[in-house]
């Protein structure tokens, strides 16, 4: 499998989820696996949450986990089931016993019995091949929300 875009350090929800609407139409039936995926929103800005809830329910469709790693990270249930994922198939990780999450986010992603993980912080902490790797291996999808962006708004 071959990378979406190498020559990015992050790439965001929307760009993922029109990436795969691309590979549908080339008979490619897997989300791609670009590492780590970027899901920036706020209260006035819900694009990038909206094309994040397409791809968690591409990811649903697989016999697999979706885990949320800590309480941050995990979205409204009826959020998520209104967007059609089966919160069967969802798994939150709560005591994390001060493990960093970039370690539990890559033994998630290595275990590979989840189609994806979702952390909260900064892209910057969890862009490392570490998690590239695991998530390119394991075929699961890696995101990491940061929900504290602040919209810069231009008023004339």
């Amino acid at each position: 499998m071959k990378p979406l875009m190498h020559n990015q350090e992050s790439i965001t929800a929307s760009d993922a989820y029109k990436a795969t609407l691309r590979s549908h139409t080339d008979n490619y039936q897997s989300p791609p696996r670009v590492i780590p995926i970027e899901v920036s929103y706020s209260e006035q800005q819900q694009a990038q949450l909206a094309y994040f809830l397409r791809l968690l329910k591409q990811a649903n469709q697989e016999n697999r986990w979706i885990m949320f790693i800590g309480q941050d990270a995990l979205l409204d249930k009826h959020l998520l089931i209104n967007a059609g994922i089966d919160i069967n198939k969802v798994l939150l990780l709560k005591n994390m016993k001060n493990q960093s999450k970039h370690l539990l986010m890559a033994k998630a992603l290595e275990m590979g019995n989840c189609s994806a993980v979702i952390v909260s912080g900064e892209i910057e902490m969890f862009n490392t091949s570490i998690i590239t790797m695991a998530a390119e291996q394991s075929k699961t999808l890696a995101f990491v929300l940061n929900q504290n962006v602040k919209a810069q708004l231009t008023f004339h």
